[in-house]
C-alpha cells in the first residue's frame, strides 16, 4: 500500500528535492501538487507524472484521492495551509521553520491533534547517513561525555526586491530562522542533548534588510556543554560545517549540511588518533526519500511521525531565545 501524496508549494525546494525524492519512496505516490503560479504547478504535474494540478492549497486540500500533504510554501503562509490541511484530515510534513512564532506552531499541532491527523516538520537532515551514524556512535559512548558542539552554514544572499525571507513580516528572521533551524535540530539530534539557555549577537553588518545577516549563538546544553551556532547572509565562501567533541573524541565535516549531502567529508578522531573518514553500510542514501517514506510508514502504521511537530517547536524555542538574548542583552532561559 502506497501514501497518496499532494505537494503546496512545488516550485523551489519542492521541485528541486522534495518531489524527487518522493516519487522514489516505494510506499508513496504524487497525486496532486499546486502552486500559486499555474504554470509551475502544471509543469510540475507533467514532469512527476502527478494526476492533478491546482492553483490554490485549499483545492488541493479538499482533493479526496490526497492522503498526506507535504507543504514546502513560503513561512509566512504555513498555518493557514496546515489549519486547512488538518481541517480537511490530511496528514501533514511541512518544511521549517513551521511557523512565525511559537505561538503559531503550538496552534496548529492543536489543529493537527484535533483532526487526528499527524504533524511533522522536514528536518531530513536528520535522514542523512553520515548524521544517522554519528548519532549511534554517540549514543554508544563512543567518544564519551560531549564537551562542545559547533555547526555554521552561512551563505551569501544579496538584497533582493520581493525576497520574503529578507522581510521580517514574512520571515520572522534571518539565518537564525533560515538555516539556523537545521543546525540546531541536528546538534540536538545527533548529541540526544537539550538547549537550556543561550546568549546570542545578531546584526546586519553588511546588508541593510529587514533581517539580520549575521547571527551568533552560543549555548549551555543540558548535560552542562556548551553549543556554537553560527549562520550569515553576507558570507561568499559558505562555509557549512558541524564538530561535536567528547573527551574521547570527535567527530566533525563539511557538506553535510546542505540540501544534497553527497560531497559530505566527515570524520571522526579518537584521542591520540589520526581522524579517519567516518563510514558507514550501505551507500549514502537520499534525504528526502527516507523522509517521505519515514513519514509514510508512520501513516500505514498508525505511528508517531519519524520527525513530529514538537522537534520543529523545540527548534523555534531556541531561535526566540535567541532573539530575545540580542534584544536585552543577556543571557536566556529557553523556554520549554
Amino acid at each position: 500500500m502506497r501514501i497518496r501524496w499532494g505537494v503546496i508549494g512545488c516550485g523551489g525546494i519542492a521541485k528541486t528535492k522534495g518531489i524527487p525524492g518522493l516519487v522514489l519512496a516505494e510506499n508513496a505516490e504524487l497525486v496532486a501538487v499546486q502552486d500559486v503560479k499555474a504554470e509551475v504547478a502544471e509543469e510540475v504535474r507533467a514532469a512527476f507524472g502527478a494526476q492533478y494540478a491546482y492553483a490554490t492549497a485549499q483545492e488541493l486540500a479538499a482533493c479526496p484521492e490526497v492522503d498526506a500533504v507535504y507543504i514546502a510554501s513560503p513561512l509566512f503562509v504555513h498555518k493557514e495551509q496546515v489549519l486547512c490541511c488538518a481541517a480537511h484530515g490530511k496528514h501533514v510534513l511541512c518544511e521549517k521553520p513551521l511557523g512565525l512564532n511559537t505561538a503559531e506552531i503550538r496552534e496548529m499541532m492543536e489543529a493537527c491533534r484535533a483532526a487526528g491527523v499527524k504533524f511533522g516538520v522536514a528536518f531530513m537532515e536528520r535522514f542523512h547517513r553520515h548524521h544517522m551514524r554519528a548519532k549511534e556512535l554517540i549514543e554508544d559512548g563512543v567518544l564519551g561525555e560531549l564537551v562542545s558542539l559547533k555547526a555554521q552554514w552561512s551563505f551569501d544572499y544579496p538584497k533582493g526586491d520581493g525576497i520574503w525571507r529578507q522581510d521580517i513580516r514574512l520571515g520572522g528572521g534571518g539565518g537564525f530562522m533560515d538555516v539556523g533551524t537545521h543546525c540546531i535540530d541536528i546538534l540536538r539530534y545527533m548529541s540526544g542533548l537539550e538547549v537550556e539557555e543561550v546568549v546570542a549577537l545578531t546584526g546586519n553588518q553588511f546588508y541593510d534588510y529587514t533581517v539580520e545577516d549575521s547571527s551568533q549563538l552560543l549555548a549551555r546544553m543540558s548535560n552542562g556543554a556548551t553549543m556554537y551556532v553560527s549562520c550569515n547572509y553576507n558570507m561568499s565562501t559558505e562555509p557549512i560545517r558541524f564538530e561535536i567533541c567528547g573527551r574521547k573524541g570527535a567527530i566533525f565535516g563539511e557538506g553535510s549540511f546542505s540540501q544534497c549531502g553527497k560531497e559530505a567529508k566527515v570524520y571522526i578522531r579518537m584521542l591520540g588518533e589520526e581522524a579517519k573518514p567516518l563510514t558507514f553500510a550501505g551507500e549514502h542514501n537520499n534525504m528526502y526519500t527516507a523522509e517521505m517514506a519515514a513519514f509514510s510508514e508512520a501513516i500505514l502504521q498508525n505511528t508517531c511521525p519519524p520527525v513530529p511537530a514538537e522537534e520543529g517547536l523545540a527548534a523555534q524555542q531556541v531561535v526566540e531565545a535567541a532573539y530575545r538574548s540580542q534584544e536585552t542583552g543577556m543571557r536566556v532561559k529557553v523556554e520549554k
